[in-house]
């Protein structure tokens, strides 16, 4: 089993697509150029679960076909483009792969939430993952015979791994907020996810989203960093901790706090390291 190379990736886009203007214009809503060199993908996140208002612009509400959502953020001195591509991996993964067509792109941090099978990840905790595991059916097709990839592990870019790492690691601990490494299931579904989640974990998964993995791979073929930091939503090791329940008053003015004053401090740090 091999991946596909950054141009077979491409070409077959070019093939049926036009010029790589044209098919931004037709995906993205907006020519390469308008894109920033450093991005924040999500799958559900916007960018205000983060950011204050008046450092956000709207771009585009929903982009032709994949109906992406676009905004430029401006925040203390740190512009990024920031885009909203939807659940599952086939949606981030796809938007990646667009995003590698404008040439713009240097840094990508994916944000999101995870979920904890481990006791010891709270709600609220800020995680990273050392690697993701691919659970989900899109990384098949970043391979040149459509090989299964169930079990396979991807890797962020080392170097923005380690960035994230530094920066994280030193405003967490100015902050008193948990922050844990750790190893990712990626699944294609959520509520058919709980009838496996005792093999997930004996298995050796701490956690589980279902975007990161096809995330990493996809920018690893394309020659794009990124990094993954993940806010914990829930914990189904614990009792009544799953998304199907409440979560308690202190666990969401906590995860409100990790969110609003934590996480975009990291954020923009990262994107401002200069050495990478």
């Amino acid at each position: 089993m091999g991946i596909l190379s950054r141009e077979t990736l491409l070409e077959g886009m070019r093939k049926f697509g036009g010029s790589d203007s044209e098919i931004c214009r037709n995906t993205l809503g907006i020519s390469p150029e308008e894109i920033c060199e450093n991005i924040v993908i999500s799958p559900g996140w916007t960018p205000d679960r983060l950011f204050p208002a008046e450092s956000i612009r709207k771009v585009i509400e929903a982009t032709p076909l994949f109906r992406f959502q676009l905004w430029t953020v401006d925040h203390e001195g740190c512009r990024f483009t920031w885009v909203k591509a939807g659940f599952g991996a086939p949606m981030v993964m796809d938007a990646l792969i667009l995003l590698g067509l404008t040439g713009r792109c240097k840094k990508v941090l994916f944000v999101s939430s995870v979920g904890g099978l481990d006791p010891g990840f709270g709600v609220g905790d800020l995680l990273i993952p050392e690697y993701s595991v691919s659970g989900d059916g899109a990384c098949r097709y970043l391979t040149d015979d459509l090989a299964d990839c169930f079990g396979e592990h991807q890797l962020p870019d080392r170097e923005l791994f380690l960035a994230l790492h530094s920066a994280a690691g030193k405003i967490c601990r100015q902050q008193d907020v948990s922050l844990h490494m750790g190893h990712p299931f990626c699944t294609d579904t959520i509520a058919a996810q709980y009838g496996h989640l005792d093999r997930i974990a004996a298995m050796g998964y701490d956690c589980l989203d279902m975007e990161s993995a096809a995330a990493f791979k996809a920018a690893g073929i394309l020659g794009i960093r990124i990094a993954a930091l993940l806010n914990v939503s829930d914990n189904s090791s614990a009792s009544g901790k799953s998304l199907m329940n409440t979560r308690s008053g202190k666990e969401q003015d906590y995860q409100r706090f990790v969110t609003r004053k934590v996480m975009p401090k990291i954020v923009t740090d990262v994107f401002q390291t200069d050495n990478i």
